[in-house]
């Protein structure tokens, strides 16, 4: 409570900043407002609407108002006032039948959001409130998920949650090796920062993918494994004739979403690197979408069968990742200490034909130890330009003949367009 008077004291209450965030406050209730109103069912009855979430948000940010001049007590005493009112609504719903309780609790979150936005926490208010109305919208995509999600995905996460939460403290955090470059705390945790990525791709996979198409297939497919969607578009390609040039331009379209995907986590852990990257990264994302629209035109459309890919979450797959991630991170370090900067190079091709998320976690690692950013971001592109000759390979091998046609075109542009670019910041 005594950071939140802190925080209260220090807000520039000015009339223009009170006027500002009292429309901030209202815009977000009216968002939520929009969404619940969207949803009632037509002659049902709800104890809020479009009209008054935008006034719960109001309540909330009068109540931090009337706060700071006072004690803490005040805002305290007005919202449980208002839980009292929210709980007698939902005694009267429950009783017609109505036992969610969703509205409820989005009801408390408006009047708490309200009061972030006086707080100047507008940032996470807002953050906040997007992430409410998504789960608000998509309540049929999260029950066809619930649906979808088999009993061993619920047993993987479980198991790997534990073995993450008994472990990890466990683990020393020191280096280990001949090159001190092994830390076993530090590679668990970014086993878990890219499981953690993949399985939010997973999750849209599961619940937004399978009915939307392969343009939005392809994109949720390349931020869980572009690699698993190449291969169940490739084998498709044999039987699916009348669709190659569908699946050719998901196969380039899944394959691009490398791109922005490794600079998020690449942001994530060093925004130097990231920055150093963004201009090459929007330039191939922009020319492999730009490939798979050409690729798109005039193709038809087909409901496509079902693509598998595996949880991130599963002990095998983390634990094969973790031994690849600190296989790569030696041999990246072995190399550069015998033959320089060449040596990263070098590994950075190898490694890019097995796993860009490893290799790009090796390189972010290395930075600042033995190697600059220069260094670092050539090494990424050199990695990017190794996986997109992968991703080309297995098509051409496994795929049907016209499939070889399409994805050789597409991938032919991007891996030119890598090369040209490598060619031009090394010379």
């Amino acid at each position: 409570m005594g950071i939140l008077l802190q925080i209260t004291t220090e807000v520039n209450n000015t009339l223009p900043v009170l006027w500002q965030r009292i429309a901030i406050a209202l815009l977000i209730g009216l968002l939520i407002g929009v969404e619940r109103e969207r949803k009632k069912k037509s002659g049902e009855g709800y104890f809020a609407g479009i009209r008054t979430f935008p006034l719960i948000s109001l309540l909330g940010f009068f109540a931090a108002l009337l706060s700071s001049f006072g004690t803490i007590a005040v805002y305290i005493a007005v919202f449980f006032a208002f839980g009292l009112l929210v709980s007698v609504s939902y005694y009267f719903s429950a009783k017609k039948g109505g036992m969610g309780g969703t509205n409820e609790i989005t009801l408390l979150l408006v009047f708490i959001l309200g009061s972030l936005v006086y707080w100047n926490l507008i940032l996470l208010a807002a953050a906040v409130s997007v992430i409410v109305v998504s789960f608000l919208t998509l309540k049929s995509e999260f029950r066809s998920f619930a649906g979808r999600i088999e009993q061993e995905d619920i047993f993987a996460t479980i198991k790997f949650a534990v073995l993450t939460i008994i472990v990890l403290p466990l683990l020393p955090d020191q280096a280990f090796g001949p090159f001190n470059v092994l830390n076993p705390r530090k590679i668990w945790y970014m086993v878990i920062l890219i499981a953690g990525i993949s399985f939010v791709g997973y999750v849209l996979f599961k619940m937004i993918g399978a009915k939307r198409g392969i343009q939005i297939l392809s994109i949720l497919g390349g931020l869980a494994s572009s690699t698993a969607l190449t291969l169940s578009f490739t084998n498709q390609s044999k039987h699916l004739d009348k669709y190659v040039r569908n699946l050719a331009a998901g196969i380039i379209l899944a394959s691009t979403i490398m791109f922005p995907r490794i600079l998020i986590i690449i942001f994530v852990l060093n925004k130097e690197l990231a920055g150093a990257l963004l201009i090459p990264v929007c330039i191939f994302t922009a020319i492999g979408i730009i490939v798979s629209l050409f690729l798109w035109r005039n193709s038809r459309t087909s409901k496509m069968e079902e693509v598998q890919i595996s949880n991130p979450f599963r002990i095998m797959i983390a634990l094969k990742f973790g031994l690849l991630f600190a296989v790569i991170l030696f041999v990246s370090s072995a190399a550069e200490h015998y033959l320089g900067n060449r040596g990263v190079y070098i590994t950075s091709i190898f490694a890019g034909f097995a796993d860009l998320d490893a290799i790009a976690l090796t390189i972010t690692d290395l930075l600042g130890k033995t190697i600059t950013v220069n260094v670092a971001a050539i090494s990424i592109l050199i990695a990017f330009t190794a996986n997109s000759i992968v991703k080309a390979g297995i098509a051409f091998t496994l795929g049907s003949k016209e499939l070889r046609k399409y994805t050789s075109l597409g991938f032919s542009v991007i891996i030119g367009v890598l090369l040209i670019y490598l060619l031009i910041i090394v010379l």
